[in-house]
């Protein structure tokens, strides 16, 4: 096996073999340090493949001499920080739309038009990719395990799995948009 310094020079020349090297060596490790802060798959999949990105987008200026594994840590911890960050605004949004979306409903005396948040939902859900919508609504209304749907559509489960993460996080906000702005034309005619 080459040494780092070897591969990080023939990756500064930009051979992909070398990258293909580093990432053997230390997928593992960055996936586990994600694994271990996130406790969730995917995220910390998403995670190395971002610090595997960095590091060939930043292949050039990458010295032989730098500590490779501590590079990638920070690149990683760096990338797990923007993430929570982003989930807990994200959260906050979510719970401030759906208190405020509650008051609405409480004070509307349950006249509330669902069809008018059907349309919005609908709408939404056509704006997903096509395949990221296909799976969508074989796990969301045919109720069809991951491995019906990878069957069905040909792809590999784990591709499911991140088409219905990405799709309910997707619709998640976008409900928590649609009952902040109900809500904001509520408060706005009081």
């Amino acid at each position: 096996m080459k040494s780092d310094s070897l591969l990080i020079i023939q990756l500064n020349a930009g051979s992909k073999k070398a990258f293909s090297a580093l990432y053997d060596k230390y997928a593992g490790m960055v996936y586990g340090y994600a694994w271990s802060i996130l406790k969730d798959r995917i995220l910390a999949e998403d995670i190395t493949q971002f610090c595997f990105m960095q590091l060939w987008e930043h292949r050039e200026s990458i010295s032989a001499y730098k500590n490779l594994p501590a590079w990638l840590y920070v690149t990683a911890r760096n990338a797990i920080y923007k993430e929570t960050r982003q989930q807990i605004v994200a959260s906050k949004y979510i719970d401030f739309a759906t208190e405020s979306f509650e008051q609405f409903q409480k004070a509307s005396d349950g006249n509330l038009d669902y069809g008018l948040i059907i349309k919005e939902i609908d709408k939404f859900i056509d704006t997903l990719p096509e395949t990221r919508r296909k799976v969508f609504m074989m796990k969301a209304f045919r109720e069809m395990s991951v491995k019906e749907i990878a069957d069905t559509m040909n792809i590999s489960p784990k591709t499911v799995e991140t088409h219905i993460h990405r799709s309910y996080s997707a619709l998640r906000a976008a409900i928590a948009k649609i009952a902040f702005a109900i809500a904001g034309i509520f408060f706005t005619s009081l």
